[in-house]
């Protein structure tokens, strides 16, 4: 019996995939970000790398392919001095988990802060 080949996408395949996971990336922080929704390519020049908006600290970047990106893709996130944000990185692999990336300082302030949070709310207790 002779084996199936494996389908590939082509260029159009894969930009289909990289946009239905923006889709489903923004939909997902729904819940926490009532407005995100995915910036259409054709406001490019005022992207700066973030493929979700409205999401406010974070800026984050969408990476859909057949294995993990790589986290140099966090580089495409260009952060504005003035105005801040946490970049973040969200990939997805074929048939795995998806992820979200971080850099360990802005780990370390997310925990701080929560850290503070539980503790006010234990000592209010």
């Amino acid at each position: 019996m002779k084996k199936k080949p494996k389908k590939r996408l082509n260029g159009r395949g894969c930009r289909k995939k990289g946009h239905d996971f923006e889709r489903w990336v923004a939909q997902e922080l729904r819940s926490l970000f009532p407005e995100a929704r995915r910036h259409l390519e054709y406001h490019s020049r005022d992207a700066n790398g973030v493929d979700i908006v409205n999401t406010p600290p974070y800026l984050i970047q969408c990476k859909r392919g057949k294995r993990y990106a790589s986290l140099s893709a966090m580089k495409e996130i260009q952060v504005c001095p003035i105005e801040g944000g946490i970049p973040v990185l969200v990939t997805q692999g074929d048939h795995t988990e998806p992820i979200a990336c971080i850099a360990f300082s802005d780990f370390k302030r997310l925990v701080s802060s929560r850290q503070k949070l539980l503790k006010k709310f234990l000592d209010g207790k």
